[in-house]
């Protein structure tokens, strides 16, 4: 019985202190690559147009290089505000906790691979009883612009399951 406890408890722990998914070579790489590329305004890893939900607000691409992890991502260009932006979809699940170690596990990785200090803003609403959080990433400490913050995560909750996206804001053509 002892070495049953013993099993389950070493397990826990491994998984507990077990190294982040995001922590690997591939993704700081690939995050470089699309960050520089937002910072030019898109024009490496932009792919075809696509249909998007509300076209009288934005124009939308699909995007050639997906971050490691991601299930899916596209290209958003708005029309009102000048400022293109690239968002990343990860796999969604029915548990809050194990979406939440994932958006922390990213965070930390981001913070890794920028090479300057990032100042956060986040804010947590219920929608229908179910936590919406925003989470802002600024580079100037100053800044209250929501348009003017370099990464946006989001985790929401949509039809049973909890989500993940991430956005890496771009520059202006």
């Amino acid at each position: 019985m002892k070495r049953i406890i013993l099993f389950f408890l070493l397990l826990t722990v491994t998984e507990v202190n077990g190294q982040s998914e995001f922590a690997a070579t591939a993704f700081y790489t690939d995050f470089k690559k699309i960050y520089e590329d937002a910072q030019a305004g898109f024009v490496k890893y932009r792919g075809d147009k696509r249909k998007a939900e509300f076209e009288e607000l934005a124009t939308e691409y699909k995007v050639k290089l997906l971050l490691p992890l991601a299930d899916s991502g596209k290209i958003v260009f708005p029309v009102s505000v000048n400022r293109p932006y690239v968002v990343y979809y990860f796999e969604p699940s029915r548990s809050r906790l194990k979406v939440d170690q994932r958006s922390t596990d990213l965070r930390d990785a981001v913070l890794s691979v920028f090479d300057q200090p990032l100042f956060s803003r986040t804010e947590t609403i219920m929608i229908n009883n179910h936590p919406y959080t925003n989470s802002l990433y600024f580079i100037d400490a100053a800044e209250t612009r929501s348009a003017m913050a370099a990464f946006r995560m989001n985790i929401y909750f949509n039809e049973g399951k909890y989500y993940l996206a991430f956005e890496i804001r771009g520059k202006a053509q």
